[in-house]
Formats: structure tokens, C-alpha cells, sequence
């Protein structure tokens, strides 16, 4: 790219020296102050040359402007590369932490459902034990309503036992003695 620029360059200054030999006549130059008469070529040239001393002096000041921009570039990129590294370890230091936060979270999962299991059990072995009180609680009160239920029928025989003999005693004439007493008890 850079050769091109050169070669376009000295084709241009071929072109215009040419030009400026080709026209050599006098001319009258007029500015702010006054006057003179020089000859077209050297007009032409000069007019070659400010231009040139302007492109000079318009790329050194582009230079400088570059130069300033690539030094700011520079601070902000190495600004920019201390942050990338700030944030990088600190994203680290996020990742360790999540990852230790992880590990704490599924320790406590695992000792929350190890004291949710001890729970469970100690509550199945409490709920056994009620059931068995309640069983053997139903149970005595079948061997006690038995017994009751033995007496009664013992207590029922008796009664009817003692009512059958009452009835035969019934049956039994009464004697004048017995007839006696119940008068004499009335009579009283």
C-alpha cells in the first residue's frame, strides 16, 4: 500500500512539473499588500509546494492526535485488561463460593432428612407401641367383660337356683306356726 503512495506521488509531481514547463509566461500575483509579477511556473510551483507544506504540517498534526489516541487507548486498554482480571478472579472467587454454598446447602439437605428419617421412625415406633398398649388394652377388657360376664351367669344360676327353691317352698303347705307369724306380724 505504502509503494503505491509513493509511486502515485512522484507520477503527481511528474505531471505538475510538466505543467509548470509548459507554462512559462509572466503573471501578476495580487494579496492583501500588494502586488508582483513572477513567472506561471513559479507560481504553479509554489502553489505545489504550500500545498505539500500544508499536507506536512496537517499529517504531523494528525500523527500527534493519533499518538495522543493510541496512548489513552493504551491506558484504557490496560484499564480495561485490570478490570477483565479484577472481574475474572472475582468471578472465581463467586464460583468457589457457590459451589461451597452447594455443598453446605446439600449437608444440611442430607442431616435434615437423616433427622426427618429418626423422626419418622421414632414416630412409627411410638405409633406400634400405642397400638400394642390399645390391643392389649382391648384384650384385658375382653378377659375382664369374660369374667364379668362369667359372674353374672354365676351370680344369674344362683339366682334362679334360689328362685326355683323359693317357688318349691312355695309349693310347700304352709304350716299353722307359719300362718301364725304372718298375722301376728300384721297385727303389729
Amino acid at each position: 500500500m505504502r509503494m503505491i503512495f509513493i509511486i502515485l506521488m512522484v507520477l503527481l509531481a511528474i505531471a505538475v512539473a510538466i505543467v509548470a514547463a509548459l507554462n512559462s509566461e509572466v503573471v501578476t500575483v495580487h494579496y492583501i499588500f500588494g502586488q508582483v509579477e513572477l513567472n506561471l511556473f513559479i507560481v504553479i510551483l509554489g502553489s505545489v509546494f504550500a500545498g505539500i507544506l500544508f499536507m506536512v504540517f496537517f499529517g504531523i498534526y494528525r500523527s500527534i492526535q493519533n499518538y495522543v489516541k493510541a496512548g489513552s487507548d493504551r491506558a484504557l486498554k490496560r484499564e480495561l485488561q485490570q478490570r477483565v482480571t479484577f472481574l475474572e478472579k472475582e468471578n472465581k472467587r463467586l464460583e468457589e463460593e457457590v459451589e461451597s454454598l452447594k455443598k453446605e446447602r446439600e449437608n444440611e439437605a442430607e442431616k435434615a432428612k437423616a433427622e426427618l428419617e429418626t423422626e419418622r421412625n421414632k414416630l412409627q415406633e411410638e405409633l406400634n407401641r400405642q397400638k400394642k398398649e390399645r390391643e392389649d388394652s382391648i384384650e384385658k377388657e375382653k378377659d375382664e367383660l369374660k369374667a364379668e360376664k362369667e359372674r353374672l351367669e354365676e351370680q344369674l344360676k344362683k339366682e334362679k337356683e334360689a328362685k326355683d327353691s323359693l317357688e318349691m317352698q312355695d309349693d310347700v303347705p304352709e304350716t299353722p306356726e307359719q300362718k301364725k307369724s304372718f298375722w301376728d306380724f300384721l297385727k303389729r
